[in-house]
């Protein structure tokens, strides 16, 4: 028992860190591979100042790392299959999306899935 409660309690505190919309943004975006802060905030409409700050919550909970490649850092999700668990997480919330149409939904999936096999400029 003691070890489904810790299993909880860590699951619980990784939900809670990515429960912010801005973050899943950011990792929907990773899921196409490396970025740059200004990168990911140019493509999300985000400053560099928010985008450093999410991707601080999100490095420290593991789920983001980063890179120095010359002058520039890099960002990319720790575990790829996590962009493809919240696209089809929306499944489980779609009946709750009262403003968002059975459309929209399906948009926003095939656009975000479709996000992970372009290249990135």
């Amino acid at each position: 028992m003691p070890s489904r409660k810790i299993v909880a309690n860590e699951l619980a505190h990784v939900l809670r860190q990515i429960s912010h919309p801005d973050r899943i943004r950011l990792l929907l975006k990773l899921q196409a591979g490396e970025q740059t802060v200004n990168e990911l905030g140019d493509m999300l409409e985000i400053s560099p100042t928010r985008v450093s700050q999410h991707l601080g919550v999100l490095r420290a909970i593991a789920l983001v790392e980063t890179e120095t490649q010359g002058q520039k850092r890099v960002y990319r999700l720790a575990q790829p299959d996590l962009a493809t668990w919240l696209i089809d997480g929306i499944d489980f919330i779609a009946h709750r999306l009262s403003r968002a149409t059975p459309v929209d939904i399906q948009q926003a999936k095939r656009l975000w899935s479709a996000e992970a096999v372009e290249p990135v400029a």
